[in-house]
């Protein structure tokens, strides 16, 4: 009687790296994911800081360039920014522009439009409001 030998297959060295990979990505995926349904950080609002930084001319008025910055984790839509040029207490003019999304612990770019040039004024820029998105 014959006996039949089943041979077991060898398992490639780069299959094992593969599933090694695999594993500490599954891993690290799942440890991220359960941080930040543990730290409660998605129900942040958030903290919009608006800075300016330049003022350029364009076309028949000057265009000052802002950044607004969000500090904490919380989202924001529909960013509304104000600019106010001011020759001491007195307003000269207002310009405002509208974000569509700023993520947290972000920055995004924008720029107001005015008339009058904002190099001989003092210009205040801000956040107004947002939407949750």
């Amino acid at each position: 009687m014959a006996k039949s030998q089943s041979k077991s297959p060898n398992t490639p060295a780069l299959e094992w790296i593969a599933a090694g990979v695999g594993l500490l990505l599954l891993l690290a995926v799942l440890g991220i994911v359960g941080r930040e349904a543990l730290s409660g950080e998605t129900e942040q609002l958030p903290a919009i800081e608006v800075t300016v930084k330049s003022v350029s001319p364009a076309g028949a008025g000057f265009v000052v360039a802002f950044e607004a910055a969000n500090s904490t984790g919380g989202t924001a839509a529909a960013v509304e920014i104000e600019g106010v040029l001011k020759s001491g207490e007195t307003e000269v003019e207002t310009s405002g522009a509208t974000l569509d999304y700023v993520p947290g612990h972000s920055a995004v770019r924008g720029g107001l439009f005015f008339t009058k040039d904002p190099r001989r004024h003092a210009i205040e820029v801000r956040a107004l409001g947002f939407q949750t998105p």
